[in-house]
Order: structure tokens, then sequence, then C-alpha cells
């Protein structure tokens, strides 16, 4: 099993849709990122600890009451 991130522009979406289809369907994991930027799409593989410590940094930043 592999872990990936996936950051794409508005432009981009059909691509990033048969990419995103194809990672799942291989069973692997997906984070994706929708971005009002033309022409980018970014692929990363992260390793499982990235992964898992992505989602600690979100709930962590949703639950940060200092700022």
């Amino acid at each position: 099993m592999r872990y990936y991130i996936l950051d794409y522009g508005k432009d981009l979406i059909e691509y990033a849709h048969g990419i995103s289809e194809r990672i799942r369907k291989d069973g692997h994991h997906l984070i994706e990122y929708f971005t009002d930027a033309d022409g980018l799409m970014c692929l990363e593989e992260l390793t499982e600890d990235e992964f898992l410590d992505h989602f600690k940094k979100i709930k962590d930043a949703f639950t940060d009451t200092t700022t």
C-alpha cells in the first residue's frame, strides 16, 4: 500500500480525477487538494508516517485557539 498527496488546479480537474481513480483502484491512499491555480498538478508519494501526520497537523490547526 502506498500513500499520496495530489494537488491540482481548476483546469486539470479531469486529469486529476483520472489519476485519483487509478490510485484508489490500486488500493492506495490519497489526500487531494483542489486549488484555483491554473496549470498546477503535483503528485507526491508519502511515507505512512507523513500521511498520518498530515491529518494530525490539520486537526491541530482547527483546534488551535492561540491564533
